[in-house]
């Protein structure tokens, strides 16, 4: 692979011309230098026109004066503007389908989860359950959130008690499980209930996680006693799904709890109090109902997945008791426009949040985030939300989420501003690799509000 130079006043006909002689690959690696861009390093302010030197797949400089090493492929980015790779936090990306669901043996099986049959997985209860061994993310997904501006994608299961340990992936074509981020991130805990088995209702299942959290505390106690003294002493029983909670109960590891409407934001904030739990809400839909809940807790998630009005806390007693002429679209536009002032309603309460998709589809993810902009949320704030806020509720704020010299050289290249209607994504740095971005036809249609991509099952 050759070496190709711009110099700093080459122009765009320069540009254009070290891109045509690039090799005609997807994804380009090496040492590059990018210059003439205005760059955004959310942490940092922004510079108006100046240089990232990528090495190793880490940022090496950045700056407005900045000189180029002898080794590096230098690209011009006059007129666009380079951000920080998004972070979603909210991925089923290269996650298995699930296993269908068997009905218990016997009754213990459906108490107590077991089964002769050692081959059945209790989905949905698997504290123990390490994401990062499962992975098979497939390129055409890769591909798709990587287009929109995502560069690394947190994937957990989306439905379940509790969901397994997380891994933080990168949205890069060659072996992205083999350079993972950080696995696990945190342990995720849900609140729905697991067919055919215990526990079959909202009641069981907040016993049962209580119970596990007991357990787990009980389970780290005699593991401390056998680790200071153990001989006279019988050895605790190895449990892989114990094992899991144990770094959670002592606040080692975060508790990633999703919790959309303000029952289970409240319900969150109480588990985690009690159990003195790391916890960070995922979802809080309806954070605007709970801001006193959301300030006792870790950077929430902010989901920007918006549920139709009718399933909204409150809607369908107000609907029934009300007997006004109040015309019910009406009504479901004020709830709508409430729920995606959601993110602007909790900054201006002061909660500081990261943004993410949902599982919504990538391209309607950015539109919804944009939908929270025109609802009054600043636009510098989404960008930090979905960038150095998600890397700090992630727990790699010193790795991810701004262009700082040591970071992962995950670079977003911008024509216009991002996150407004006429931006469009140029090409997206993942550990120093450059991937051109198509442009999509403009006969694509996106699905309706709260529609998956069709042939991806949805594994909330």
């Amino acid at each position: 692979m050759g070496h190709y130079w711009i110099s700093r006043g080459g122009g765009t006909a320069l540009a254009i011309a070290v891109t045509l002689a690039a090799p005609p690959l997807n994804a380009q690696s090496g040492s590059w230098a990018l210059v003439n861009a205005r760059i955004e390093t959310v942490t940092r302010g922004a510079i108006d026109r100046g240089t990232v030197v990528i090495r190793d797949g880490l940022i090496e400089a950045v700056g407005a004066s900045v000189n180029l090493p002898p080794d590096v492929r230098v690209v011009d980015y006059s007129g666009r503007t380079i951000y920080p790779g998004l972070i979603d936090l909210t991925s089923t990306i290269g996650l298995p389908a699930s296993p269908a669901a068997r009905p218990p043996a016997n009754m213990e099986a459906a108490i107590f989860g077991a089964s002769a049959d050692t081959s059945i997985r209790n989905v949905g209860l698997e504290p123990g359950r390490t994401i990062a061994n499962e992975l098979r993310p497939a390129a055409a997904d890769v591909r798709s959130a990587r287009d929109v501006g995502i560069a690394v994608a947190l994937v957990a299961p989306g439905r379940g008690l509790f969901r397994g340990l997380s891994a933080l992936v990168p949205l890069r074509d060659d072996a992205a499980t083999h350079w993972i981020v950080k696995s696990p991130v945190a342990l995720h805990v849900g609140y729905q209930t697991v067919q055919g088995r215990y526990p079959g209702s909202l009641l069981g299942v907040i016993a049962y996680q209580r119970q596990s959290f007991f357990d787990a505390q009980r389970h780290a106690t005699l593991l401390d006693q056998y680790r200071t003294n153990p001989r006279g002493m019988p050895r605790a029983s190895y449990d892989a799904d114990l094992d899991a909670l144990v770094p959670v109960v002592r606040g080692q590891l975060p508790a990633f709890i999703a919790a959309g409407n303000e029952n289970e934001i409240r319900r969150a904030a109480a588990l985690a109090r009690e159990f003195n739990l790391k916890a960070t809400v995922v979802g809080a839909v309806e954070g605007f109902r709970a801001i006193d809940a959301l300030k006792t807790m870790r950077i929430p998630v902010v989901t920007v997945d918006y549920p139709e009005p009718a399933s909204v806390t409150g809607w369908a007693y107000r609907n029934a008791a009300r007997h006004d002429l109040d015309d019910s679209t009406t009504r479901a536009a004020a709830v709508t426009k409430m729920l995606e002032g959601n993110a602007a309603t909790l900054n201006s309460a002061g909660v500081k949040f990261a943004l993410a998709s949902g599982g919504v589809r990538p391209a309607d993810f950015i539109a919804n985030v944009r939908k929270a902009i025109a609802a009054g949320l600043p636009r510098q704030v989404a960008l930090e939300a979905l960038t150095i806020r998600a890397a700090e509720a992630a727990g790699v704020e010193q790795q991810l989420g701004s262009i700082e010299v040591g970071k992962i050289a995950n670079l977003l290249v911008m024509d216009g501003e991002v996150l407004t209607d006429s931006a469009r994504v140029s090409a997206v740095f993942v550990d120093g690799q450059r991937y051109d971005v198509i442009p999509a036809p403009a006969t694509q249609q996106s699905p309706a509000r709260g529609e998956r991509r069709p042939g991806v099952e949805d594994k909330r």
